[in-house]
């Protein structure tokens, strides 16, 4: 996912994933139904979030609790991102991808022994949305890490608009990333040269608003 994943143990490269992440989506849209950014927020599972607590040097009581000091340390840990890393979100209307920006206005916090983060990214231009749905992807194409989408979305602002989260056909992502890791011979190193399976397993939201 980024560039401070990679610092953690792999193991084998069948063990993929390896950092397991519930994604809040919340699409903020204007007065004219334009979706003009999305609100992000990353739960990471609980071993993920000890290792950078630990990491980090924060919480060295280990009570669970942050001080607001480890707190603004904690913020934007998740936020270098290297040249090319799209953020493991992605936004397409008919088939088209959208342009999203770089995060901003991040936080942090470290709750029941888990980290969240949120971040928000705006759209290149307002993005219309009528019957065609705007549709957020939520995918590493590495699939180092792996997004699922467990509560509903949000959606701000706008009139006459629902989203719901569609799950893909896990049996088929399972039988597309075998058949690829069939494909590759023994010498490889699949933990450096694993398949862009991700967006086989991408859950998304799907957002339509009522004609005006």
């Amino acid at each position: 996912m980024m560039t401070l994943f990679s610092c953690l143990a792999a193991g084998p490269a069948l063990a993929h994933p390896h950092v397991f992440i519930d994604t809040g989506i919340e699409i903020i849209l204007n007065d004219r139904n334009e979706a003009t950014g999305l609100r992000i927020s990353w739960t990471y599972d609980d071993l993920y979030s000890l290792y950078i607590v630990g990491d980090m040097g924060l919480d060295p009581d280990w009570d669970g609790t942050l001080t607001p000091e480890e707190v603004a340390q904690l913020s934007g840990f998740d936020m270098k991102w290297i040249e090319g890393f799209e953020g493991d979100t992605y936004a397409l209307m008919a088939g088209v991808p959208l342009k999203l920006s770089g995060p901003r206005d991040w936080t942090a916090g470290y709750a029941g022994g888990k980290i969240t983060s949120t971040h928000v990214r705006d759209f290149a231009a307002p993005v219309p949305v009528a019957e065609v749905p705007l549709i957020v992807q939520a995918y590493d194409p590495g699939y180092y890490s792996a997004y699922t989408i467990p509560g509903d979305p949000v959606v701000t602002g706008g009139a006459g608009c629902t989203a719901q989260v569609f799950v893909p056909d896990l049996d088929e992502a399972q039988e597309a990333l075998q058949a690829a890791l069939a494909e590759y011979t023994p010498d490889v190193d699949l933990e450096a040269e694993f398949p862009a399976v991700g967006a086989n397993f991408a859950e998304e939201v799907r957002l339509t608003c009522a004609a005006p």
